[in-house]
């Protein structure tokens, strides 16, 4: 194990061992806390003790500085203080991941020679009293030995060998003073992080350990007093999400592990804090540059070498280039690795002269900042020109609603290697693939790529690097199945197309859209049950509808890490009801109908059409008792099918978790009663004059408001409100505004009047969304609604100018004849259409205006989705909605009222008339 360093001189100073340094911290500061969780606190002093009684429990297992010891602990501290242990007594130490399959463990176990697996620190455990009768072992004079594990994006990992010594020479680099407190999101487990845990270690910082949920992160940071946070470039973009992040505004934010592209430097600075620093290392060497917060040109590069780093881009002969040109970086630095497990050719051929040759190719500014190009194991040729992927990589992401990208070769006799791109673009949005082409090709030329495959996502590892190798893997499956689900597809729908598309759509040169082969919804149901048997992948209607194209399809099928039921989310069977109302004899009627329907089904994607048809319809008391008959076996009568059963529990569970985000667990005692073909209401039974009635319009050819009725009624309190949905009011000839009920939306305010006298209710609160949200304030003027909320309501689009006209008269009309005490018009910030209405909105019934903060996320049209999964619309309906009037009246017209902690704050004009 012991292989001669090439830069280092070999010494047993106490300064040059990590043990030795944590004993002198112990010494000189022995109160300076050196681990800090949410539950406990550990000092210097108390870690010093700690680490010799766990070296105690090592010995009595035969462990000395011989072993070879393999950790396989996922508990943060308790790992450090076994790799620690280890190391004081100078055994060599490396990591068994815990998460990995016991396939994969046992070969860490075999390439590493492990003499002895330990999983738990003993001496944590008795940490309130670390005083040992116990002598402790005698500390080994050798250097101990660690062995890290490379990332493996392009290949299998290596196994890197340091001494202790090393990390106490690469410590200084990432740590600035005794006075840091370091958190990261990483778990030990990581090369990286545990690497930097050491680090601390080794200059006397303080290690903070985070709670485990991303939502929690802030306070934790806070409370835990962290002022240095490292994160990768994916979980940084976690971060903007979170509501309240910019209260870390203090804090250093230090970025590493993978590409960190410009915009989202903008985005953290901006949203974050300005102290950002981006940062490139290695596992052989450590932290190699950073960049400085205050350097506002250093674009997208990893800034200057840092003290003690000697850089230079070397040719293809390891030969200096000039600055402005590419070549493979070489490192020269105090605390380089010893060298490669069992692989000494390895070790010799990227460590020559006390050089350490990265592999990775990147050029120096005239400022000497370090701008990386990609690997040299990912370059390419493509007709004897050099492709570097990284490059184009960060032209597409550039792109706008881009979320990812990578570029790959395509191995060809005749041009060497073609490159294909795989992208993650928004998918809520129509990928335009020439504007792509056009916008790459632009800044490319021509090494931009020759077809463009769009994935869900981007396979990548551990780190957050990309996985080339199960990148390249998608782009061959995605070839095959292209072919191959052409031939699942009706010969009617293919005539539609055309042979010459189908052709092209094959070879990759274009996709094909569902509209384009005009596959009505049983040709696409008969697809998806083709998906199902053929590849055992169970895609729901819903989730076909989100892909668009047949190429999206198969670079879904393409993606093996989701490709059954199987390999799911796990069903959190913790969401249960607090009580559950039941009656009758027999099982309630919602459950009898769901056995009814489950009859037809032979595959979970027939299933999965009897969801959406019955979401519509089911109130929380029904997913209630639907829960409880699931969890007695009594659902499913296909007892041999399990994936039905699979389909059954994940949506019961993802229907209970957004219901359980009202905070309600009582399921709310609504039922459901039928009046027409698309008017529903929802109701406990008390009398009318006692309660308020909601009508609810939900958008275009669709019977609920993108979410399951029960979610909805879920937030709303079925003493005080009933619920009257109405569907399908735009059904009919939608562009030009004509409605089933008349030509106008004054017969529909007559049949409600007369039909249902919704006048008899203490008072009528009217709710629209989407395009629902225009019937839904001509009905609130016309019938004296209390309120008229839209949500995301829209106008036409612009070539039907006389319908846009048509109903900006109603309004006006409406506005005019009607009463409505409150109109709100309320829309996502990311969406302009939207916009444009509530904008119509003010100005012709004087409505105010509440903006929900949605901008760069996937939804912008989708405000209730998001709603509700952040957990905030209890609270946007009681500011809306389900609002006591006299809190509105005392906003006055004009007033900005922003409420504290909260995602759409109010503004605009008045509320009254």
């Amino acid at each position: 194990m012991q292989t001669q360093h090439p830069y280092n001189e070999e010494s047993n100073s106490e300064t040059l061992s990590l043990i030795g340094r944590i004993i002198q911290h112990a010494t000189l500061a022995p109160n300076h806390e050196a681990i800090v969780t949410p539950d406990y606190t550990l000092s210097y002093s108390q870690l010093a003790q700690l680490i010799a009684n766990q070296a105690v429990s090592l010995t009595q297992l035969g462990v000395s500085e011989n072993a070879v010891v393999g950790i396989n602990c996922a508990n943060d501290t308790e790992h450090l203080l076994l790799c620690l242990a280890s190391t004081y007594l100078g055994a060599t130490s490396c990591t068994i991941p815990s998460y990995e399959r016991p396939e994969v463990q046992q070969s860490v176990i075999q390439k590493c020679n492990i003499t002895h697996v330990v999983e738990h620190a003993v001496a944590l455990n008795n940490r309130e009293d670390p005083l040992s009768d116990t002598p402790s072992p005698t500390r080994s004079s050798n250097s101990a030995c660690l062995l890290f594990s490379t990332s493996g994006s392009t290949g299998e990992p290596k196994l890197v060998i340091h001494h202790d010594s090393d990390i106490v020479a690469q410590g200084h680099r990432h740590i600035d003073s005794t006075q840091e407190r370091f958190a990261c999101r990483a778990t030990v487990e990581h090369n990286f992080a545990k690497r930097h845990r050491l680090y601390c270690f080794a200059v006397g910082a303080t290690n903070i350990f985070l709670g485990e949920k991303l939502d929690s992160i802030v306070e934790d940071c806070l409370s835990l007093n962290v002022n240095v946070l490292h994160v990768s470039a994916f979980q940084a973009q976690e971060l903007l999400h979170l509501p309240n992040i910019g209260q870390l505004s203090n804090i250093r934010l230090k970025l590493g592990g993978s590409h960190v592209p410009e915009p989202l430097r903008e985005a953290l600075r901006r949203n974050i804090t300005p102290t950002l620093q981006a940062g490139y290392g290695t596992t052989e060497t450590g932290a190699i540059a950073f960049t400085h917060p205050e350097d506002n040109e250093a674009a997208e590069s990893v800034g200057q070498a840092l003290p003690g780093i000697h850089i230079q881009c070397v040719d293809l002969n390891r030969k200096p280039v000039e600055k402005g040109e590419r070549g493979e970086v070489a490192i020269r630095c105090k605390g380089l690795f010893r060298g490669y497990l069992n692989n000494p050719e390895l070790t010799n051929q990227r460590v020559e002269n006390g050089w350490f040759y990265t592999g990775d190719i990147a050029y120096l500014d005239e400022k000497d900042r370090i701008h990386l190009c990609g690997r040299s194991d990912d370059m390419f040729t493509f007709n004897s020109m050099n492709i570097y992927p990284q490059e184009i990589e960060t032209i597409i992401k550039a792109y706008p609603d881009v979320i990812d990208a990578v570029v790959l070769p395509k191995p060809s006799e005749t041009h060497g290697n073609i490159p294909v791109a795989l992208v993650v673009y928004n998918p809520n949005l129509r990928p335009s693939l020439s504007a792509l082409r056009k916008f790459v090709e632009k800044q490319v030329g021509v090494r931009s790529p020759r077809q463009y495959i769009f994935v869900d996502k981007i396979p990548k590892n551990t780190s957050g690097k990309i996985s080339r190798s199960d990148a390249a893997s998608l782009t061959k499956k995605s070839g095959e199945l292209r072919e191959t689900l052409i031939s699942l597809v009706d010969d009617n729908s293919l005539k539609e197309a055309g042979s010459q598309v189908v052709k092209a759509f094959i070879k990759g040169e274009r996709d094909l859209s569902f509209g384009k082969l005009g596959m009505d919804s049983l040709a696409r149901m008969n697809l998806l049950v083709a998906v199902e048997v053929n590849y055992d992948v169970v895609i729901s209607p819903q989730e076909l509808i989100r892909l668009r194209t047949l190429g999206k399809l198969a670079s879904r099928l393409a993606d093996t890490s989701e490709t059954s039921l199987d390999n799911a989310q796990p069903i959190d069977n913790e969401l249960q009801f607090e009580y559950i109302p039941q009656t009758e004899d027999e099982p309630p009627y919602s459950v009898r109908l769901f056995q009814r329907f489950i009859r037809y089904c032979k595959t979970a994607t027939q299933l999965n059409q009897i969801f959406s048809d019955l979401e519509y319809r089911l109130t929380p008391l029904d997913v209630a008792y639907l829960d409880n008959a699931h969890h007695q076996k009594a659902l499913n009568i296909h007892t041999d099918n399990k994936k039905l059963d699979t389909a059954i529990s994940h949506w019961l569970a993802e229907t209970k978790r957004l219901m359980f985000k009202s905070g309600n667990k009582s399921p709310e005692p609504f039922s459901f009663k039928r009046i027409t073909h698309d008017i529903m209401l929802f109701s406990n039974g008390d009398y009318s004059h006692q309660k308020r009635l909601i009508i609810a319009f939900t958008p275009r050819d669709a019977p609920h408001m993108m979410v399951p009725n029960a979610v909805l009624l879920q937030h709303i309190d079925a003493k005080k409100y009933d619920l009257l949905t109405i569907a399908g009011v735009h059904r009919k000839n939608y562009q030009f505004g004509k409605l089933p009920f008349g030509k106008r939306l004054y017969q529909l305010a007559e049949w409600l009047d007369n039909k249902m006298q919704v006048k008899e209710y203490q008072e009528i609160r009217m709710l629209g969304f989407s395009s629902g949200g225009f019937p839904a304030v001509v009905l609130g003027h016309l019938l004296n609604a209390k309120i008229a909320l839209s949500i995301g309501g829209r106008m036409h689009r612009r070539k039907y100018f006389m319908a846009n006209l048509d109903q900006i008269l109603t309004l006006k009309k409406a506005y005019k004849t009607g009463s409505c005490a409150c109109t709100i018009a309320s829309h996502s910030a990311g969406n302009k259409r939207d916009q444009k209405f509530a904008k119509l909105l003010a100005k012709t019934c004087h409505a105010r205006r509440v903006t929900i903060d949605i901008k760069t996320e996937r939804l912008p049209h989708l405000p209730l989705r998001r709603l509700i999964e952040r957990g905030e619309l209890a609270t946007y309906f009681a500011h809306t909605l389900l609002t006591e009037l006299d809190v509105l009246s005392n906003n006055k017209p004009g007033k900005i009222e922003e409420i504290e902690a909260m995602c759409f704050p109010f503004n605009d004009t008045s509320f009254h008339r």
